[in-house]
C-alpha cells in the first residue's frame, strides 16, 4: 500500500514537474519572439520605414507636441523655393488617434499667419480664412489657431482618424489660411501605439502586437487596435511602429 501511495506521488511530482517545465518552456518561447519582434522591428524602423519617423525636426521630446516656424515660403522654410515634405519645409508630420497634440506656431518673417487643420484631400482652392471650422466637418475646416504677428500662438487637436476600415492611415491637411497656397503639410496618423494606455510605450505594447501577429480580421487572436498602420493584417510593421516610438511618453 506504502508502495502504491508513493508511486502515486512520484508520478504526479513528475506530472506537475513536466507541467511546469512546458509552462516555463512556452514562457522563453514568448519571451525570444518578443525580443526578436522589437529587434526586428526597431531595424525595419530605422532603416526601412522611413515615414514612421516623419516626425517634424528638430525632435520634441515627445511626438505629441511640435513648433512650426510660419514663413510665406513655407511652414518651418529657411529658403525660397524650398521642398515640400521636407524638416525645413511644409514637414509631414506623425501623430495618433486618440492622443492630443499640441502645435506652437511661431511667427517668423513679413505677414499675419494661421495654423489650420483641415479633412484630407481638402483642396488649396477651397482655404480661406472666413472658413468656419468644426471638428464635426466631414469636408473642411477641423480647428484653428488665433493668428500670428510677431507672436506665438497654440492650437490643441485630438485626431479622430483612422477609423478601423483597414484602408490604410489616416491623413490630415494643414494650411496657413491666409497662404495655403505655399504654406501647406500633411499629418500622418496611426493607431495608438500605446495599446495599454500606460502612457508610455512599453513592451506590454510590444506584447500586444505581437499576441496578435500575423493575424487578419478572421484569425480568432485579431486585435483592431494592434493593427497600427490600419491595413487589415498585423505584421513587422506594426511591430515597427512600436519599436520606434519605445520608451516615448504617448
Amino acid at each position: 500500500m506504502q508502495s502504491s501511495r508513493e508511486g502515486f506521488v512520484r508520478r504526479t511530482f513528475r506530472g506537475k514537474a513536466l507541467i511546469l517545465i512546458r509552462c516555463e518552456e512556452y514562457s522563453l518561447k514568448t519571451a525570444s519572439l518578443l525580443v526578436v519582434l522589437l529587434i526586428a522591428g526597431t531595424l525595419t524602423a530605422n532603416f526601412g520605414l522611413q515615414k514612421v519617423g516623419a516626425v517634424i525636426r528638430p525632435a520634441a521630446s515627445s511626438p505629441l507636441a511640435f513648433t512650426l516656424l510660419a514663413n510665406i515660403e513655407g511652414w518651418n522654410a529657411t529658403v525660397s523655393g524650398c521642398t515640400s515634405g521636407t524638416p525645413n519645409c511644409d514637414p509631414t508630420i506623425t501623430q495618433f488617434r486618440g492622443v492630443p497634440f499640441a502645435a506652437t506656431i511661431k511667427w517668423g518673417d513679413c505677414c499675419t499667419h494661421d495654423f489650420a487643420i483641415y479633412t484630407a484631400g481638402f483642396a488649396t482652392t477651397g482655404v480661406d480664412p472666413t472658413n468656419v471650422c468644426s471638428t464635426a466637418n466631414t469636408n473642411g475646416c477641423l480647428a484653428a489657431s488665433n493668428t500670428v504677428f510677431q507672436s506665438t500662438t497654440t492650437l490643441s487637436f485630438n485626431a479622430t482618424v483612422p477609423k478601423d476600415d483597414f484602408t490604410g492611415l489616416g491623413s490630415y491637411e494643414y494650411f496657413c489660411q491666409f497662404h495655403p497656397t505655399s504654406m501647406h503639410g500633411k499629418f500622418t496618423l496611426y493607431k495608438n501605439p500605446d495599446l495599454a494606455k500606460a502612457g508610455t510605450v512599453n513592451i506590454v505594447d510590444v506584447a500586444t502586437v505581437a499576441f496578435s501577429f500575423a493575424a487578419t480580421p478572421t484569425s480568432s487572436n485579431w486585435n483592431a487596435a494592434a493593427d497600427l498602420n490600419n491595413d487589415g493584417k498585423v505584421d513587422i510593421l506594426d511591430v515597427a511602429l512600436d519599436a520606434f516610438y519605445f520608451g516615448q511618453p504617448i
